[in-house]
């Protein structure tokens, strides 16, 4: 198959597959190859397929199309190797597998004669002044404002490219400006390569359902310049409001993949939303914490305030290379060995021992296994312990891993309430087992023992009911029937949020506040809700409740340090 090479007048190329039987070359929309440089007219040339060769006629272009030099008139033959210009930028055909497919265009080419342009305007209508007036922009200026869009289904964006870190001082910046469950991400651009796109396996994740699997790359090229490319991606690419398969970027460009916006900062520079914010309350502190505070289920704040710290600020995502494995360093070899030791070569092999390789590592695959057999004897602190260092090449835990995470977290914490229970009711203090009782309704593991126990506390209330509070009316009744519903609605909820489904949880623990006004819990899980909703406002209201409700409960310090954190924020 031949392959169309295109380079623009600062040597970057793009390789293109001649797949179809026409290809349109112009600054139109509706040519195959867009190419909208000032130079280039509308419908410019075309390369046509005719009895098996190659053939390309200029359509009327003002500056003309030429052929190793030569300006052609009409159709002209053309040959593997032939230099096709037009504007400023040089084409050629090249079949593919060969060597220096992608290779600097270097066809001998006679020096260009210099030739008086025609007087005539192309045939529209409209003036085509701006076809060939010439840049009064600098070099450096016209090449960040102009426009170089190659666009085809097919385009080439694979070409190899060395691949090195960048200083952090040196690399820009990726904000996350829409939509708003990934607003306020921001990524460092710490490789000249870096790809972009919905899984884990890009350096770059955002798992937003209008992007690609890999949507995009971004590159710094050798000239120092960062430029966006579209990898093929199903939902296209723009930037600034245009649509490009590839561009040159500065600061402040605003680039959208599918229906996600982002800003590219380069380093050193402000963000628009950075010195918007000022000194303004920032919700991050508080979607980061009360969201986490319920990741582990149940008491919620349970698995955050163990495992994170007192850290509620979200710290910028960075796309980190891998770091490489030990048996990647080079090692001496033994002709070091022997000239440091000033030891003849055969002593030096002698004596020099052979380096047992390193234990490998169980795979994941064989982690999650050990995961799920921990999961079905409900050995959760074993599951947790599994699940925690389950991790990709990057460092990032799958999301499924951390679903099931989540999950066993949520378990073993309800493990914890029901010995709670079991406690309580050997000591005699009805009270706390039925509180700890209520936290631990949503266990799906031990539904079984959570019946179990229900009855005995059930049993117990009997027994400590003394015999003559008969009621005489049903009015005595009804405190007892609003908690069990309060409490209903409370699990409900609780569910809802592990399911991730926020607005469910809302009305839920709305209405268990309904029953129970003073119920601490359900002020604890709707401030989570909100602030997962993107309603901080309200989040921080019930966390202050609760706090008002809760002086003494195990989670007030730190709950009291979220929401100081969501007031008053750093300068």
């Amino acid at each position: 198959m031949l392959k169309l090479i295109i380079e623009d007048d600062e040597g970057r190329k793009t390789v293109v597959p001649f797949v179809r039987d026409e290809i349109t070359i112009g600054r139109q929309e509706g040519n195959t190859i867009r190419l909208t440089e000032r130079n280039v007219s509308r419908r410019h040339a075309r390369l046509v397929r005719l009895n098996g060769h190659v053939v390309v006629e200029d359509l009327g272009s003002y500056n003309g199309t030429r052929i190793n030099g030569e300006r052609i008139a009409g159709q002209s033959p053309l040959k593997e190797g032939d230099l096709v210009q037009i504007g400023d930028y040089d084409l050629a055909l090249q079949a593919e597998g060969a060597a220096n497919a992608v290779g600097p265009i270097t066809t001998k080419v006679p020096a260009r004669r210099p030739e008086p342009e025609p007087e005539e305007d192309d045939s529209d209508n409209e003036p085509e002044e701006s076809d060939h007036t010439p840049p009064s922009l600098s070099a450096a200026e016209a090449r960040r404002h102009s426009t170089s869009i190659i666009r085809l289904d097919q385009v080439e964006a694979e070409r190899p490219r060395k691949v090195v870190d960048v200083p952090a001082e040196d690399a820009p910046r990726l904000l996350v400006l829409s939509p708003d469950e990934l607003k306020g991400q921001e990524f460092a651009c710490i490789r000249t390569e870096l790809r972009i796109g919905r899984t884990d396996d890009n350096d770059i994740t955002l798992d937003h359902r209008s992007l690609s699997r890999t949507h995009a790359k971004l590159v710094r090229e050798d000239a120092g310049e960062w430029r966006v490319i579209d990898m093929q991606s199903a939902n296209g690419m723009t930037v600034n409001g245009e649509s490009y398969a590839q561009a040159t970027l500065g600061t402040g460009d605003i680039i959208e993949l599918g229906h996600v916006k982002l800003r590219f900062v380069n380093a050193g520079d402000a963000s628009d939303d950075a010195a918007a914010g000022g000194g303004s309350r920032s919700k991050l502190p508080l979607v980061a914490g009360l969201a986490a505070l319920l990741l582990g289920g149940g008491g919620g704040a349970f698995w955050y305030l163990n495992q994170q710290g007192a850290q509620p600020v979200a710290a910028p995502v960075i796309a980190q290379t891998p770091t490489p494995l030990p048996d990647e360093e080079p090692r001496p070899t033994i002709e070091d060995q022997a000239a440091a030791n000033d030891t003849p070569l055969a002593t030096a092999a002698a004596q020099t021992p052979k380096t047992p390789p390193p234990p490998r590592g169980p795979s994941m695959e064989e982690q999650r296994a050990v995961a799920d057999k921990a999961i079905a004897a409900r050995d959760f602190d074993a599951a947790v312990e599994a699940l925690e260092v389950i991790k990709d090449a990057n460092g990032q835990r799958p999301r499924d891993v951390e679903t099931r995470l989540d999950e066993a977290r949520a378990e073993q914490l309800m493990k914890r309430r029901l010995d709670d229970v079991r406690k309580a009711l050997g000591d005699g203090k009805l009270p706390e087992a039925e509180e700890a009782l209520r936290e631990s309704a949503a266990t799906k593991a031990f539904a079984k023992e959570y019946a179990a126990l229900k009855t005995q506390v059930a049993e117990a209330k009997k027994k400590a009911a003394p015999p003559a509070a008969v009621p005489t009316s049903g009015t005595d009744k009804a405190p007892s029937a609003a908690q069990s519903a309060a409490a209903k609605a409370q699990a409900d909820g609780f569910e809802h949020i592990k399911g991730l489904r926020y607005r469910q949880a809302i009305e839920q623990l709305n209405k268990c506040l309904d029953l129970e006004p003073g119920r601490a819990e359900c002020h604890l899980y709707l401030g989570s809700a909100y602030a997962n909703d993107n309603q901080p406002e309200k989040g921080a209201v019930h966390y202050k409740r609760f706090l008002e409700l809760a002086p003494n409960h195990a989670y007030y310090e730190r709950v009291k340090g979220l929401v100081e954190s969501y007031e008053n924020p750093k300068k």
